[in-house]
């Protein structure tokens, strides 16, 4: 029996979601405290930055004759824009300034050393559960139940509010013009993808995040670079959020949402995903390892399939040529009225 990857989109899931710190540091809640998404669950402190200013080559002068033009000393707090050293009487012809806000830690050879202070960082809980485990000096393992779907792309920022579906169909992108002044601190959801100018109009209308099928690989430097999460359900390229994932969205209309868009790979492997928590009885674990069966939700990953979401309706006996002549073994995918045959590595589970 054949193994796929998988994608969890579903309403009514028990999921373990872990929350940890880039860094050693200190947990500060216990197991089976309840949690909301703004708990301060564990924090540390961010290692100081630093800057070597050199105020000998700034002032034109040599390093042991630069000494005597400092404004500050050791140990002296500085705001950026503050004057390190200056010659002359009018000290803005001839100045150097503060690059950051910190403090004077060092001098030598001509170089001044500006040192940001150290600053606590807090990791909040982000989801509504409960603490099921902790992670010593790391962090914690929150036991969550609810909404769930996984994504394939983020841009690392993380953020939560409440979902705003912008389009009424899967295939239709995320037009500019539907980004009112409703959307200020919702989760907007298009179709497809998004330009430019929606992007432009979203950090205008200051949403707290967005959800598209693809993003446009020209648009990713700018995506990285936004203070809210993007999300992408499908990966990079003009494509339609699968229906399953669509359809559960706008389901979810005006609900609290809680969105990732952290994506690690290898040892440390992490996924996007937007959650939901809703009391459910019903809610269960999902197990990836259950047997393929008939009726099982599929969806494509490349072409000329790529995001199409379907039910498996037969797995046939042998092997089958493709377009390209080459014989792969695979299954048979019911989508709509029609029925095609999928080879199993371009296919992936939808739980």
């Amino acid at each position: 029996m054949h193994h796929l990857p998988y994608s969890i989109i579903n309403a009514a899931t028990r999921i373990f979601i872990t929350r940890r710190l880039p860094r050693e540091g200190e947990v500060t809640v216990r197991e089976g405290e309840y949690v909301e998404p703004t708990t301060i669950v564990a924090q540390t402190t961010v290692h100081a930055d630093f800057r070597v200013v050199n105020i000998a080559q700034a002032l034109d002068v040599p390093p042991k004759k630069a000494r005597r033009y400092l404004k500050v000393k050791i140990g002296q707090a500085v705001e950026e824009g503050d004057i390190l050293a200056g010659r002359g009487v009018l000290l803005s012809r001839s100045t150097v300034r503060a690059p950051m806000d910190g403090i004077i830690t060092g001098y030598g050879r001509g170089r001044l050393l500006v040192e940001k202070r150290a600053a606590r960082l807090p990791l909040p809980a982000l989801v509504s559960g409960v603490v099921a485990q902790i992670l010593p000096r790391q962090g914690v393992v929150i036991e969550a139940v609810g909404a769930y779907i996984q994504a394939a792309w983020g841009n690392g920022k993380e953020g939560y509010g409440p979902l705003l579906p912008l389009t009424k169909t899967a295939r239709r992108p995320l037009r500019a013009k539907r980004i009112d002044t409703g959307a200020q601190g919702a989760i907007i959801v298009g179709g497809a993808t998004l330009d430019e100018e929606a992007l432009d109009q979203a950090i205008e209308m200051q949403v707290q995040g967005i959800i598209v099928g693809g993003v446009p690989s020209r648009l990713i430097p700018r995506l990285m670079e936004v203070d809210f999460p993007v999300i992408a359900t499908e990966g990079v390229g003009k494509i339609a959020i699968s229906r399953p994932a669509f359809r559960l969205l706008r389901t979810l209309k005006g609900r609290q949402a809680s969105v990732s868009g952290q994506l690690r790979t290898r040892w440390d492997a992490e996924r996007p995903f937007i959650f939901v928590a809703m009391p459910l009885d019903d809610a269960h674990i999902i197990d990836p390892e259950i047997p393929l069966g008939i009726g099982d939700t599929v969806r494509a990953l490349r072409p000329p399939y790529q995001g199409m979401t379907g039910t498996i309706a037969a797995f046939p006996l042998h092997d089958e040529m493709l377009e390209t002549g080459t014989r792969l073994p695979g299954i048979e995918v019911q989508v709509e009225e029609e029925t095609v045959f999928v080879p199993y590595l371009n296919l992936e589970r939808v739980l």
